[in-house]
């Protein structure tokens, strides 16, 4: 697959993170639900953090604000990024892209506190040319204005620009809006491979297969 620039998802992506944010969510749901509750618990893969922990209020009554409730999450989150590792042939692709001229980009759902704190740990913060929040945009990956951002300030156009995502909805805005798409293999989707596969121009069981 050929292309000019690169845009990263992090968690299930760049990090094998997901079971990091599966226990994140559960202990939350346990805490406020008494159990997990697996419509609830389905709900945060495709929401923000902000939208995610704004349903689960609503949905269970939480007295608490949603900002300080997003600080609960995240701090779950903290405690597991301090152990969590790069999928296989990240840090490789990274590289490569590096020394190649090609500029690249995190695009996520993730907090930048958060985001900062993992990729300095693992050594990619300095190699990518920036990062993007859905926060910090205040639109999540249900919607391509992220990833056209991204493309912009990479300085390549959609075509010639490759997301990388692990979500299937995340992939199918991607690909409507036109974008070079790589669905990379994650656990918490395997049961979505076709999906996927059918979602994007390439299908990755690890970075390897790029290289």
């Amino acid at each position: 697959m050929d292309f000019r620039a690169a845009i990263f998802d992090l968690d299930g992506t760049l990090l094998d993170s997901m079971p990091v944010w599966d226990g994140a969510w559960e202990t939350f749901c346990t805490k406020y639900a008494g159990r997990r509750d697996e419509a609830l618990f389905a709900a945060y893969k495709t929401r923000t953090l902000g939208s995610a922990v704004a349903f689960y209020k609503e949905q269970l009554e939480i007295p608490a604000s949603v900002d300080d409730l997003c600080r609960e999450v995240n701090g779950l989150v903290w405690e597991g990024y301090k152990t969590v590792s790069l999928k296989p042939g990240a840090a490789e692709l990274v590289d490569s892209l590096r020394r190649r001229g090609i500029p690249a980009c995190v695009a996520t759902n993730t907090v930048r506190p958060l985001v900062e704190f993992v990729l300095g740990r693992l050594g990619l913060l300095d190699k990518l040319d920036f990062i993007l929040t859905c926060t910090e945009f205040g639109s999540g990956k249900d919607r391509p204005e992220i990833f056209l951002e991204c493309a912009r300030r990479l300085g390549a156009p959609p075509d010639e620009t490759a997301v990388f995502e692990d979500a299937p909805h995340a992939l199918l805005t991607a690909r409507g809006a036109g974008f070079r798409t790589a669905a990379v293999y994650d656990r918490s989707y395997a049961g979505d491979a076709g999906l996927l596969r059918r979602s994007a121009d390439v299908y990755l069981s690890s970075f390897y297969e790029i290289l």
